[in-house]
């Protein structure tokens, strides 16, 4: 029984890892976040940096200005930073 327990136990975690890796994977690259930004704020990426959950991205806009932008790293979303 106490064999039986223990393979159930560790067919569970076996079926249960894969889950919790592709969770956290990012299905959007460094130059992926830059070209999304870039698609909503024309202009030049000054620099990208990854971050936990997303992508910080900095453009320089045709006009001067300078926006940061945050691509969730999984989805693509963007949302501009207003610190």
């Amino acid at each position: 029984m106490l064999r039986r327990t223990a393979i159930l136990v560790l067919t569970a975690l076996l079926l249960a890892t894969p889950l919790s890796v592709d969770a956290n994977r990012a299905s959007i690259d460094k130059e992926q976040a830059a070209e999304l930004a870039l698609q909503r704020y024309p202009g030049r990426v000054l620099n990208v940096k990854t971050e936990s959950q997303h992508y910080r991205v900095r453009v320089l806009q045709h006009d001067g200005r300078v926006v940061t932008l945050l691509v969730d790293r999984r989805t693509g979303r963007i949302t501009k930073d207003d610190r």
